[in-house]
């Protein structure tokens, strides 16, 4: 199978997330297909809708989701028609951009979520036109419905889109998803009771309820401690006791890598109440050390985080002291804390690694 490439990020991106995942599908289709071109679209946003959606949504008005304006995926569309494509299939990193455009040869996609997901999740959709809102699902819901395949990374993603655009999702199929970190080669925790929050936006997932937690945990088990890595808090909080701010890492510099990977070996448990999230990576890429997790009850998260085998599920991310109570659960039952890691990791070197995606795509793509 000769295959035409499709994405809006460069192949020399690869620190994660997105530009991770497009990385690793490039090169898992490279090994057992032809990639025979790769095609780079990403024209800046319409700068001029994006002005006026924000003023009209100061003054209490709706705007347009000014990235997808018809504007600028007209723009995709027309440097798509004139790049050279010579494969018999294209495969499409992403879902949204590419909906002006017509493939006249068969084609695959791949994404963590449909564009309607994605709004709800991390936009409050009132914001917007419900008339353009509607034009983006409606020629999302075409793209998808005729393409060969689409993949996904979690069954909750499809449930979402098939719901979303009333689909029956004949041609969906959830591959699963792999962590951007080496695969250590044996679980090396040995003591101690660091709890580790990780995220870019400490607020929305969660970094003031796992505060709250940690302050109410340390009065029973004074020894435990809070590592924050990733968006730095404000500083009352780092002048608590037991709060460790260990900074910010990228996976692409080798050094900082390697400092993340000692911190992952060190955690005793990753603490996760996320209230704006699709597919957290960081759990998949801590169980791999065999860090279970206690993370939100929502999202694609149950399908990594098995309550009782991988970690805890909490009901209420909000609830500090649901956080604390499972997080003093994991300190004060060590038999079953001992089991977690055990079934953590071998349930994530088993399912959750880019080899295992790769087998699932292309066991699709024959």
């Amino acid at each position: 199978m000769k295959i035409s490439y499709i994405s809006n990020i460069k192949l020399s991106e690869s620190s994660g997330g997105m530009s991770g995942a497009n990385n690793a599908v490039h090169s898992l289709l490279n090994n057992d297909h032809e990639i025979c071109d790769y095609t780079y679209i990403n024209p800046e946003t319409d700068l001029i809708l994006k002005i006026i959606s924000k003023l009209f949504r100061l003054v209490c008005l709706k705007g347009e989701y000014h990235f997808f304006s018809e504007r600028r995926l007209n723009v995709i569309r027309d440097l798509f028609e004139l790049q050279k494509k010579e494969g018999n299939y294209y495969f499409f990193l992403g879902f949204t951009s590419w909906i002006n455009i017509t493939p006249i040869k068969p084609y695959y996609c791949y994404n963590d979520a449909c564009f309607e997901t994605y709004v709800s999740v991390y936009n409050n959709k009132n914001e917007f036109s419900e008339v353009d809102l509607q034009r983006i699902y409606n020629k999302e819901r075409n793209f998808l419905n005729d393409a060969k395949c689409v993949f996904f990374n979690s069954a909750w993603a499809i449930a979402q889109t098939k719901k979303a655009y009333n689909m029956s999702g004949k041609n969906f199929v959830n591959v699963g998803v792999g962590g951007f970190i080496d695969l250590p080669k044996q679980d090396s925790y040995q003591s101690g009771y660091k709890f580790l929050f990780i995220s870019m936006d400490f607020e929305s997932k969660g970094g003031y309820i796992v505060v709250k937690a940690i302050k109410k945990v340390r009065e029973n088990f004074p020894n435990a401690q809070l590592w924050i890595v990733g968006d730095i808090p404000p500083k009352e909080i780092l002048d608590q006791d037991g709060i460790v701010y260990k900074g910010f890492f990228k996976k692409s510099i080798k050094e900082e890598h390697a400092q993340l990977m000692k911190i992952f070996e060190e955690t005793f448990c990753l603490v996760h109440p996320t209230k704006k999230d699709i597919n957290p990576l960081v759990i998949v890429e801590l169980a791999y050390f065999g860090c279970p997790t206690i993370a939100s009850n929502r999202f694609a998260i149950p399908e990594f985080v098995l309550p009782n085998k991988s970690g805890l599920l909490i009901d209420n991310p909000n609830d500090y002291l649901e956080v604390a109570d499972k997080m003093c659960y994991m300190i004060e039952n060590k038999k079953e804390y001992s089991q977690m890691r055990k079934f953590t990791r071998q349930n994530a070197i088993e399912n959750n690694t880019w080899d295992k995606v790769g087998e699932r795509l292309l066991n699709n793509m024959k």
